[in-house]
């Protein structure tokens, strides 16, 4: 691979011609011909976003990095093109497909952590007290022996879904049924 480097030239001239109406010549003629930066800061820009993509690729063909040193280039230039995918959401005041799914999960998770959080800290206090946890009137305790009955509204909206779709009756233990309702909050819905 080097040897066919040292016979090329060390230069590489990258020459592009676009014809309007074509969506590319639009684009070239964007970039060199921006009020809000030269021609030749508009060439950069659009060198800087296809390097975002193909960065990665091209030094992984050339075959002179390790896999980790790739890895490292492509994490960086993700970052680049998030980056990129951000500054056109803000500005068309669009959704961020990027950012849609990692924040409502990154929101689950912080909401569950709160609640395990409080749920910890009452079973902790009642543990600590003693004392049986104070119930409503109207609702009876459970018989744990002889199992618990769910039907997914227990669990508010991380309970929706199809996984939960019919009453189940099982013979759990304290520590069964608490592990149940943990994992039945972190898997995801379908």
């Amino acid at each position: 691979m080097k040897q066919d480097r040292e016979a090329r030239s060390e230069r590489v001239k990258f020459v592009y011609n676009a014809q309007f109406p074509a969506l590319t010549a639009v684009v070239l003629d964007y970039l060199l011909h921006n009020p809000h930066f030269t021609g030749r800061q508009g060439r950069q820009q659009g060198m800087d976003a296809m390097m975002a993509f193909y960065r990665p690729l091209a030094e992984e063909s050339r075959g002179e990095l390790s896999v980790s040193e790739v890895q490292e280039v492509a994490r960086r230039c993700v970052e680049r093109l998030v980056k990129q995918i951000d500054e056109l959401c803000a500005r068309y005041r669009i959704a961020n497909p990027v950012d849609s799914d990692s924040t409502s999960l990154a929101r689950d998770f912080s909401q569950l952590a709160i609640v395990l959080e409080t749920g910890f800290r009452r079973v902790e206090a009642v543990l600590a007290s003693g004392t049986q946890p104070a119930r409503a009137v109207d609702t009876p305790a459970p018989s744990l022996e002889q199992g618990v009955e769910m039907d997914g509204s227990e669990l508010g909206d991380f309970g929706a879904g199809p996984r939960l779709n019919q009453q189940v009756r099982l013979p759990l233990s304290h520590a069964d049924n608490l592990r149940l309702f943990l994992l039945m909050l972190i898997l995801p819905r379908r």
